[in-house]
């Protein structure tokens, strides 16, 4: 594997995104990659009307202040950690008012292979940017879980396969990596979506397979469980480094009203994703 990974650093982050760096700077020494760090600094405002901008100065003066700390901390640990590795890097460094949507963040991503980004339990603001990742930048996202420990190795990775458009799209943007697991797992689970016909998870695989890949296919029930956890269970189950899904297949509108798979996976992350829109 050749080519650009990007990785995220947003300022702020609890946990800090150590296992993030760690992850990208091996992928990218093993992967012969170049490796972009985008750090994100959000930095507040004060407001306009007097009063308010009165009592909002000291709070305003001591948050900018700790995200510029935390962005100095950022940029020394992944110039150390690539130096390190013998990984060079390259610093991007995005300033965001609150609210900006961090659009900068998703225009670097466009011109690289696929952007990496971990991920707290159930934070709203980095749950924001991963989505705005997914719809925008035109390139797969690999979400890293920050609340649990995890090993990103890619002896056997797990495809969770709908046959929708995004699941196809990530699918096929997932090939250099593909190519290096010994073995794949593509599965379905019942009900989740309609298949046009029973054999569409073993064409799935037999896609895989027709790259030099090795590749097996099951149809799992996930017997009225949850389905976004039940994925990324069965993943970890058969002992996967590596989930590749594709990403809001339904409208976001359902996902969040009836609990989707892509939400649930954003939400509460047990292993790494490469996700798809």
């Amino acid at each position: 594997m050749t080519g650009r990974i990007h990785l995220i650093l947003p300022a702020g982050q609890q946990p800090k995104p150590t296992a993030a760096i760690e992850a990208a700077i091996l992928l990218a020494r093993v992967g012969d990659a170049a490796l972009t760090v985008s750090v994100a600094q959000t930095r507040a405002n004060l407001p306009a009307h007097w009063l308010a901008r009165e009592y909002a100065h000291l709070p305003v003066a001591e948050f900018n202040a700790e995200m510029a700390a935390d962005t100095v901390a950022l940029r020394e640990a992944v110039t150390s950690a690539g130096a390190s590795a013998n990984v060079s890097v390259r610093l991007i460094e995005i300033l965001n008012g609150l609210g900006d949507g961090e659009r900068a963040v998703v225009m670097a991503a466009r011109t690289h292979d696929f952007s990496m980004l971990g991920l707290p339990d159930f934070d709203a603001s980095s749950r924001q940017l991963a989505e705005q990742l997914l719809f925008d930048s035109g390139r797969p996202l690999l979400i890293l879980p920050l609340s649990r420990p995890f090993n990103l190795n890619f002896e056997t990775i797990a495809v969770a396969w709908d046959h929708s458009e995004p699941a196809s799209r990530v699918m096929s943007g997932a090939l250099p990596l593909l190519k290096r697991a010994k073995h794949i797992i593509v599965f379905s689970v019942l009900g989740a979506k309609k298949l046009p016909r029973a054999e569409a998870t073993q064409d799935a695989a037999e896609y895989i397979i027709s790259h030099g890949i090795e590749a097996t296919w099951e149809m799992l029930d996930s017997e009225d469980r949850a389905r976004g956890r039940f994925i990324m269970e069965t993943a970890i189950a058969r002992g996967a480094g590596l989930l590749v899904m594709g990403a809001y297949a339904t409208l976001p509108a359902q996902e969040y009203l009836l609990g989707g798979v892509t939400v649930s996976v954003l939400s509460e992350p047990l292993l790494p994703v490469l996700m798809s829109n």
